[in-house]
């Protein structure tokens, strides 16, 4: 029995590291090491095979799995591993040196992004990812397992150096995203992927390796992200005490160790949208509230530079009709905002909008936002940067 069993029974799955969950749903793929020169025989040989996880330790691993044709429908990457893994449809599986990410021409016929998504947390990305799935021959990757921690733990040494935009990152980064847009179902045309939300640290250095990808940054009351997060977890929560959380909050590792759920949070989230303010790539913004059936075609459209043929249109909206994570569509979506406002204490939403009031509101006052509200707000860039609450 493998070490980390409970804990993948314990939090989410998408909460944990990505190479910690694979060792559980497909152990096979871990025990079995192939070299370079084999890895990429293969890859040329089976269509199938997309990066499942990053094992960051020691020198590096990517961890393989052949998916066959099965469109990535579930609500995340994850899931579908896990669906196909419980039915025992994963074929070929092993782990090589990471080295193999230096092979940029093995993915040469994979699907360029048309766009990503990044976000906070619980404020309308999946559903802005399903809604993008939807049309015939739309790929999404989302929330890619090797994107979830590994590939970052990886180039950082689990977060003691800074993640340079070196040649050599810039790379590997490009050769993992198009192993996982590898067209597999023989009708796709079009790729997306939607990035944990704590990937949005990384924007700027992410468009350097896709400098022509627009981008989207969904975004929402923080006080209502927390109060969801509260009721299941997050994959921010358990980089508390660690390097990774040092680097998400800004704060030393012992502050942060100190923190209650909904202060650490809040110090994530606040980082989150500082990095989105002062991005230098092409980003625009979307707020939750903004996000809606009547908004959407906008926000593929002018948001992504999408050309979108009516029947895509629709497929798209058919979306909002449906619960983002249910997917089997058979459960309704019902505005909880109110719900979840009263969810946190007063003392608790204080806390919150003293740390990120301002910030949402200059967010919310963009020119990169794509429902700009008119006027204008905050005085000049020597006021963008603020002493924190907790600092």
């Amino acid at each position: 029995m493998r070490t980390h069993h409970n804990a993948t029974q314990k939090h989410a799955l998408y909460a944990l590291p990505d190479h910690e969950v694979v060792e559980v749903l497909l152990p096979r793929a871990v025990e079995r090491h192939v070299a370079v020169e084999e890895a990429a025989r293969l890859i040329r040989t089976y269509t199938g095979l997309v990066p499942l996880a990053i094992d960051p330790r020691g020198e590096g691993r990517v961890i393989w799995g052949d998916l066959g044709v099965h469109p990535f429908r579930e609500w995340q990457y994850i899931f579908t591993i896990q669906h196909l893994a419980a039915q025992e449809s994963i074929g070929d599986a092993f782990s090589t040196p990471i080295d193999i990410l230096d092979h940029e021409e093995l993915f040469a016929d994979s699907l360029y992004p048309s766009g990503f998504i990044h976000h906070i947390s619980r404020c309308g990305s999946t559903l802005t990812a399903k809604a993008l799935a939807r049309p015939n021959g739309h790929m999404m990757i989302s929330q890619g397992g090797p994107l979830q921690r590994g590939f970052w733990a990886h180039i950082t040494k689990d977060w003691t150096r800074p993640a340079e935009p070196d040649e050599k990152t810039l790379r590997r980064l490009r050769t993992l995203v198009l192993a996982m847009t590898r067209p597999r179902c023989g009708d796709e045309h079009r790729a997306f992927v939607k990035f944990i939300s704590w990937n949005v640290v990384y924007v700027d250095l992410i468009a350097a390796a896709f400098p022509d990808v627009p981008a989207l940054f969904l975004y929402r009351d923080p006080v209502e992200v927390i109060a969801s997060v509260k009721r299941d977890t997050t994959a921010a929560l358990l980089t508390r005490g660690t390097d990774q959380g040092a680097f998400l909050t800004g704060l030393p590792r012992e502050k942060g160790a100190e923190l209650s759920d909904v202060d650490y949070l809040t110090a994530c989230y606040a980082r989150y949208f500082e990095v989105v303010e002062d991005a230098k790539c092409n980003l625009s913004l979307v707020n939750y509230r903004d996000l809606g059936p009547h908004s959407f075609t906008r926000v593929a459209e002018q948001g992504l530079d999408l050309c979108l043929k009516e029947d895509d249109r629709l497929a798209m909206l058919e979306q909002f009709r449906y619960h983002s994570k249910d997917d089997s569509n058979s459960s309704t979506f019902s505005d909880d905002r109110a719900a979840k406002q009263a969810a946190l204490s007063e003392d608790e939403r204080a806390r919150i909008e003293e740390t990120c009031a301002d910030l949402i509101a200059r967010l919310d006052h963009s020119k990169r936002n794509l429902f700009a509200k008119n006027a204008p707000f905050g005085g000049d860039d020597s006021q963008k940067t603020f002493a924190r609450q907790h600092q």
